[in-house]
């Protein structure tokens, strides 16, 4: 059946617009250990504990955004389903009653069609109940909205808490050295206010904000959101591997206990000592 009109083309995709790709920080980098070494209480080394570079409460918060961010694509899936369902219910139902408005214009096709208005009944029911839900304060996108707000307030707490401690080791160091546990610091601290950042942002684009705000914040908000040379999306795990390959370069490869002269000439005697003892 042929629809006139645009009225069916209501198709977004919400792939591209991931929140959990927006917000989520990957497990292995929430519970990465850190590279400073693990003494025990009485400055010893110990091997039973391990050290990691988040805190407790930071861990919390950052599973917690993770949480929500999913929850939160959940309902705004369940959303574009029910906003594409109830705007083909009210295309179907348009072109059926066109269909019998006047006696001369009906058809066999156009009567028969009428059978379906309940089942487009139950189909609308159905959406906007669903809609309900997701715009719920309670339940839908308000409450985590409101939750991923909370979260950011957090967040902010820790990233300077996490700036000043790295501003303090960097102060017990010469120039030109540099400490790892502040370079961990710096690194996380970035993390954690690109996070809030960017729950700043989704606020602002759920709730509304005004032209003056989002053009005083255009430039800061691209810069690391979007690559400006392929203007392509950076989700937040390739921001943090981004962000610990600034701070902490990789370490060189350890070297082998021979060199590859050495290892060539002991395989080259390996290969004499066979073909003397098949003589």
């Amino acid at each position: 059946m042929m629809m006139e009109g645009n009225d069916v083309d209501f198709t977004p995709d919400f792939s591209s617009c991931s929140i959990e790709a927006l917000l989520n920080v990957p497990t292995e980098t929430i519970f990465r250990e850190t590279k400073t070494g693990d003494r025990g209480k009485y400055g010893s080394a110990s091997s039973n504990q391990k050290n990691f570079i988040f805190s407790k409460s930071e861990v919390s918060t950052l599973l917690r955004v993770s949480m929500l961010s999913s929850e939160l694509d959940s309902i705004l899936s369940l959303a574009s389903d029910a906003l594409d369902r109830s705007q083909k219910c009210k295309t179907y139902r348009k072109y059926i009653e066109q269909s019998n408005k006047e006696p001369s214009s009906r058809s066999t096709s156009g009567i028969l069609l009428r059978a379906l208005l309940p089942i487009l009944d139950v189909h609308t029911d159905t959406a906007e109940l669903a809609l309900n839900h997701a715009t719920c304060e309670t339940f839908g996108i308000s409450r985590i909205l409101n939750e991923l707000g909370e979260c950011a307030n957090d967040l902010e707490k820790f990233g300077e808490q996490n700036h000043n401690m790295a501003d303090q080791l960097d102060c017990y160091m010469a120039a030109g050295q540099q400490n790892i546990l502040s370079n961990e610091k710096r690194a996380i601290a970035e993390i954690e206010e690109e996070m809030v950042e960017r729950i700043q942002n989704l606020n602002a684009v759920a709730i509304g904000s005004s032209m003056e705000e989002i053009r005083d914040n255009q430039e800061s908000n691209t810069t690391k959101v979007f690559d400006n040379g392929t203007r392509t999306f950076t989700s937040m795990e390739e921001l943090c591997e981004n962000l610990f390959s600034k701070h902490l370069p990789k370490e060189p490869e350890e070297r082998g206990l021979f060199s590859e002269s050495q290892m060539d000439a002991a395989a080259a005697l390996q290969i004499m000592q066979s073909d003397y003892r098949g003589k």
